[in-house]
């Protein structure tokens, strides 16, 4: 099968380096990894994330249908407002994770992971029909607009800045949306992110014919807006560092349907998975595995037998996926992801731990290409978040 383009590929195989990544042709870096990165920690940078999946529905009852098929309770989110959460299947495995945009009581925005967006979109339309089937008088729409959209991540301190500069609507706290004009065009911009620092997700919708101008008049002119603020183009090499730094996992790679979320650290506060919701897709299975869950949905850490943590080298080391993991010698458990930190200098990971041995300051080592490097758990995100991140003081 080949790869997919997005909209702007000519400009990024002009300008960029680029790799084939779940199904589509993306820019790996335009200047350097490590320049890239610190950009986005110390001013900002651009990202074309068009390969993520993008669903319209529309109905009176998306949002019922919705709940029935995401753990966390959208009937509370609220107009103006996004909501993370993760699709699971019936045996509450992990398929993948998601952000719910809700433009009105009868429209959402659903955004999925690029690799399996087929598979997230059959699943949910099945689902659908067969809710239909037993109800034709629902009213819920359906519209894959993936490939008629981009998808630009506009992220960093001086994101908020660089946007302000280029229209007077005013844009919302952390986890909301406006649609406001940039250039004379009509975008969505949800202030949500993949890298730990403030930012937007902007989204333009048009039609086949027209995607790739509009969609490089936009690039273009947010580039140029930003190019005071110290804005730079963005690949896929940076987008990893900076998310595996704020301690954010990767879809088919530091989770699968062989974890569930509370084992991911993902639903313990009860927010992005309610267990107290009538019914979701995954929830039984999730009740029989935990059956102590207390009635506000949450758990607590004894009842886990694993759980997602973070791993800090102590000596200079790069770890890899599927690097592994020891403790007093013994194997425990393997990388799920690492890699050098350009901000910290340093070797990071994540990984799944047996329970005993996720929690900060346990001492274990990791084997890289045969050498043993002495390491230690930490919790995540890994920098100073009164530094870097979106809740930075300075």
């Amino acid at each position: 099968m080949t790869d997919l383009k997005t909209a702007i590929y000519e400009w990024h195989n002009e300008y960029g380096d680029v790799t084939s990544f779940s199904g589509w042709v993306l820019p790996m870096q335009f200047s350097s990894i490590t320049e890239e990165h610190l950009a986005v920690r110390h001013n900002a940078g651009f990202f074309d994330v068009s390969h993520m999946g993008r669903f319209r529905f529309t109905g009176k009852d998306v949002f019922p249908i919705l709940n029935k098929i995401l753990p966390r309770n959208l009937m509370k989110l609220a107009d103006g407002r996004c909501g993370y959460s993760y699709l699971l299947n019936e045996e509450g495995g992990m398929m993948d994770d998601c952000v719910t945009i809700r433009l009105a009581e009868d429209e959402a925005i659903f955004v999925c992971n690029a690799g399996p967006r087929i598979d997230v979109w059959n699943w949910m339309i099945d689902f659908a029909k067969k809710e239909k089937e037993k109800n034709p008088d629902i009213d819920f729409n359906f519209e894959d607009v993936t490939l008629v959209s981009s998808m630009f991540a506009l992220q960093g301190p001086k994101a908020i800045d660089i946007l302000q500069s280029m229209t007077d609507d005013e844009p919302p706290r952390g986890w909301g949306w406006f649609k406001t004009k940039l250039v004379g065009l009509d975008v969505l911009a949800s202030r949500t992110g993949y890298t730990g620092e403030d930012g937007f997700e902007i989204t333009l919708i048009a039609t086949e014919d027209t995607i790739q101008e509009k969609s490089l008049k936009l690039w273009k002119a947010i580039l140029e807006a930003g190019e005071s603020y110290g804005l730079v183009p963005c690949g896929l090499g940076a987008r990893d560092t900076l998310r595996l730094e704020a301690g954010l996992p990767l879809s088919g790679q530091d989770f699968n349907p062989n974890y569930d979320p509370f084992e991911m650290d993902l639903g313990i506060q009860g927010i992005f998975i309610d267990m107290t919701k009538d019914f979701f897709i995954g929830q039984e299975a999730l009740k029989e595995k935990y059956p102590s869950v207390n009635e506000d949905g949450k758990l607590t850490l004894e009842e886990l037998s694993r759980k997602r943590i973070g791993v800090e080298l102590l000596k200079r080391g790069i770890p890899r996926h599927s690097s592994k993991i020891l403790q007093e010698g013994e194997p425990i458990s393997e990388v799920t992801s690492g890699t050098y930190s350009p901000l910290l200098k340093k070797g990071i990971a994540m990984a799944i731990l047996p329970i005993e041995y996720a929690k900060p300051d346990v001492e274990i080592t990791v084997n890289i290409r045969d050498r043993t490097y002495p390491a230690k758990t930490v919790n995540y995100p890994f920098f100073d978040t009164d530094k870097y991140g979106r809740k930075r003081k300075q």
